[in-house]
């Protein structure tokens, strides 16, 4: 687990030679789906105080769930939504980076998507982990939901806040897949983007 949690610190700060180090571990994709994991026990957790807490989804679900149950549910599927959004985002990287260029092992590329994929995620965890923390004090979710929607300083945060986890999704994505996949920046930018979107895709489908 240090391991991991050190690649997890380094992904932040220095992307690309902690990418490159990945590609030298001898256990890369298991270094890859511990992270993965990580962030799904994290979200499962969040999810059961959510659902001891009684709270309703604040925005509608894609999945035919019953809304006051939802968290009870996402319970169960939070990690594999994670690790799923993970492997369908590294193989379709993997396989369409071939049409401009790009070659090495996809355990790497798996790799190095894994903790750029973890740390935008961590950083949309944190929020939805206070909240549950909040209603479980007590908190009613109206009061809680009302700093964030009427106009202000609160809302503006909360934007500011989504939208760097959305560039550091994108960013970082980009450049685990220059790495893995030996690809130029242009390659690299266009491959990783659709890397960052169906692991967004699945993951906004799925999790709440």
């Amino acid at each position: 687990m240090a391991s991991v949690l050190t690649y997890f610190g380094r992904a932040l700060i220095r992307p690309r030679r902690t990418f490159e180090r990945l590609q030298t571990e001898p256990k890369t994709f298991a270094k890859g789906l511990r992270v993965m994991i990580l962030i799904g026990v994290l979200y499962t957790l969040t999810a059961t105080a959510l659902a001891a807490a009684g709270a309703l989804l604040p925005a509608p679900a894609f999945l035919p769930l019953a809304s006051p149950n939802y968290y009870f549910y996402e319970i169960f599927f939070a990690a594999p939504t994670f690790i799923l959004a993970w492997i369908l985002s590294a193989g379709a990287a993997s396989l369409f980076s071939l049409a401009v260029g790009g070659k090495g092992p996809f355990k790497g590329t798996a790799s190095a998507l894994a903790y750029a994929f973890a740390l935008p995620a961590f950083l949309m965890w944190l929020p939805q982990a206070v909240f549950a923390g909040f209603l479980l004090l007590g908190m009613s979710q109206e009061e809680f939901m009302s700093y964030t929607s009427a106009p202000g300083p609160w809302r503006t945060g909360a934007w500011i806040y989504q939208g760097l986890a959305l560039l550091l999704l994108l960013s970082r994505s980009v450049k685990a897949v220059g790495v893995g996949r030996k690809l130029a920046f242009v390659p690299a930018l266009i491959v990783g983007l659709l890397a960052a979107l169906i692991f967004g895709a699945v993951v906004g489908i799925c999790i709440r």
